[in-house]
């Protein structure tokens, strides 16, 4: 009965607090009407005149803010009057005649704000492919290259890029002559960390943004320098293309600062807590990778920054690798021309210990000299597959809870030990293929190891 009643009171006072609140509101109301009648005409002209005004930038506010990417001006976002301190102008048709759509947060200009990474994402019309656009950088490190290119050039840090950039000291020795390996190697590039002609041939020969076809000129070889000063990865694309079955996003162009790619799909991230079978899949997909880009031509390509946000799984399980920027080109067939001292001495990668973290110990000097290297498997099983591998949202390795089956059977915790941090020589290069031939039998769902245990026990 007493929490009837204080109850009961409760609602009488929550009631008289909204009439007394509902009749304080309609005196302040019927005060503002009677005030607004006795103005003069010349008051409330101009204040109906207010009330528009302010209605209208609200609505062009919103507009602006919240336009889609048909209405979008894009030359904030591609800087095409900064090239040729650009990446190139293939893209620019698709971006110009609106063949391009924005989706998700990529459509609203309001939230730019907080794309750091400049990576939007949409459709080409009609055919719907997915796309990626990106910069390559932030507006942070784009902003410190232009200050570079200005100094470089003895000019102020707000100078035009555009005008400037053929009179950096770079650029000083292609007014009378071809780019050469060593002035892409003072870049900074990690694609020319080993520099070499027949590398710079390749990148001229798959070039996708010339002016004119076969023939270079002082603009093509300042876009070459300058997306080499920003990001390599660029040229990665264009140099080593997925047509010829390098595993990397199809490259559709380049317009001002910005590049246009495939969608690859899912981040890696994505799948850390799938099935084991799912994930069985995708690392098999993922030592696959190191094996290509270590054998499958005559230059061996070398991950130095591997986790889980540089690499994408499409709807079919196909792994791509999406962050290209700090790949390693060695050019095979000029070791083997210059034989430098132990040219052909496997180079072993040491095992990286970082406290705990995800890292990659390498020599780069080291690496250009030598014709083979396990570094790629090194790198897939330390940093993704092993229990070495951490990163905050995978603790304990990709191949992380482990089914008996793939520990005891297939002994797939051991061979990845061996691949992460071996203590036989040449550990690497004898349990890769173990390894693949393990994830292959896990990702099928294999039933072998069932088949051998009734045939023991038939016997016993």
């Amino acid at each position: 009965m007493f929490k009837d009643e204080v109850r009961n009171r409760r609602t009488e006072h929550i009631q008289q607090t909204v009439r007394t609140g509902m009749s304080r509101l309609e005196n302040v109301m019927g005060d503002s009407v009677m005030r607004f009648r006795h103005m003069p005409s010349r008051a409330k002209v101009l204040i109906f005149i207010s009330a528009v005004l302010s209605l209208f930038i609200y609505l062009y506010l919103a507009k602006w803010l919240f336009q889609s990417d048909s209405d979008q001006d894009f030359e904030s976002l591609l800087e095409t009057e900064k090239c040729p301190a650009c990446y190139g102008g293939s893209a620019c048709g698709l971006i110009y005649y609106k063949q391009i759509q924005f989706s998700g947060m990529s459509k609203y200009r309001v939230l730019d704000i907080l794309n750091g990474k400049n990576v939007h994402v949409g459709s080409i019309k009609p055919s719907g492919k997915e796309i990626v656009m990106k910069k390559l950088a932030t507006d942070t490190e784009i902003k410190k290259l232009d200050v570079r290119i200005c100094k470089e050039a003895l000019r102020q840090e707000d100078c035009d890029v555009a005008r400037v950039i053929p009179r950096t000291n770079l650029s000083l020795s292609l007014h009378s002559g071809p780019i050469k390996p060593e002035l892409l190697r003072d870049t900074g590039a990690f694609m020319f960390a080993c520099p070499s002609y027949r590398l710079l041939d390749r990148m001229w020969t798959y070039f996708q943004e010339f002016k004119k076809k076969d023939e270079i000129f002082m603009s093509d070889k300042m876009q070459v320098l300058y997306s080499a000063l920003a990001n390599g990865e660029v040229l990665m694309l264009q140099t080593f293309p997925k047509s010829e079955g390098w595993p990397f996003p199809e490259y559709l162009g380049s317009c001002g600062r910005v590049v246009v790619v495939e969608h690859a799909g899912r981040p890696l991230s994505d799948f850390v807590s799938s099935s084991f079978q799912i994930r069985a899949g995708i690392a098999y997909e993922l030592l696959n990778i190191a094996e290509k880009l270590t054998t499958m031509s005559d230059y061996g390509l070398y991950l130095t920054d591997v986790n889980l946000e540089n690499f994408a799984v499409d709807y079919s399980g196909k792994v791509t690798v999406i962050d290209l920027e700090n790949i390693i080109v060695v050019d095979k067939l000029a070791i083997q021309a210059k034989k430098p001292k132990g040219w052909n001495e496997p180079l072993e990668s040491p095992f990286s210990d970082c406290d705990g973290k995800n890292c990659l110990i390498f020599n780069r000097d080291e690496m250009c000299v030598r014709l083979n290297s396990d570094h790629n498997y090194n790198a897939i099983c330390r940093n993704l597959l092993s229990h070495y591998a951490v990163e905050d949202r995978m603790p304990n390795g990709f191949l992380h809870s482990m089914p008996t089956s793939a520990e005891d059977y297939w002994d797939l915790k051991n061979l990845l030990e061996e691949c992460a941090r071996p203590i036989h020589k040449e550990g690497r290069w004898k349990v890769k293929d173990k390894i693949l031939h393990a994830l292959k039998a896990l990702r099928d769902g294999d039933q072998q190891h069932l088949d051998t245990n009734r045939a023991r026990d038939r016997q016993m």
